[in-house]
């Protein structure tokens, strides 16, 4: 894969501001949380406090571990959960502008339906 479609293959939503506002999380409101995907996984980015923002949860998830992708619609603002296949500790993000979260769901399971396109067989003579 080149360098070029490595970088278009990059998606990255973040936590509403707004959102953070009306739940009353200043945390989140300095520094929305991040839900990265790409041709290798999807990661996840939270800072714990707004006081310490070097104290952050960076969790990964590889694509062939991924099991479950689950998008939770609300009435303003839409919730992600990347599921493993172990079934521990499913990476979540919350407060997503709806048209985002639909985009980011979309492209996480068209890449987990992209099967690996294999070379036929010759026959042997």
């Amino acid at each position: 894969m080149t360098q070029s479609s490595a970088v278009n293959d990059r998606i990255e939503v973040r936590s509403s501001r707004l959102w953070a506002l009306v739940h009353f999380n200043m945390t989140l409101w300095v520094f929305p949380a991040r839900m990265v995907a790409d041709h290798v996984g999807v990661s996840n980015n939270v800072v714990l406090f707004w006081l310490t923002p070097w104290r952050r949860t960076d969790e990964h998830l590889p694509l062939s571990h991924i099991a479950e992708v689950t998008h939770t619609r609300g009435l303003i603002w839409d919730q992600i959960s990347v599921e493993s296949s172990g079934g521990l500790n499913p990476l979540v993000i919350s407060g997503l502008p709806k048209g985002q979260a639909r985009y980011f769901v979309e492209h996480v399971r068209e890449r987990l339906n992209e099967t690996p396109v294999t070379p036929p067989q010759q026959a042997r003579r």
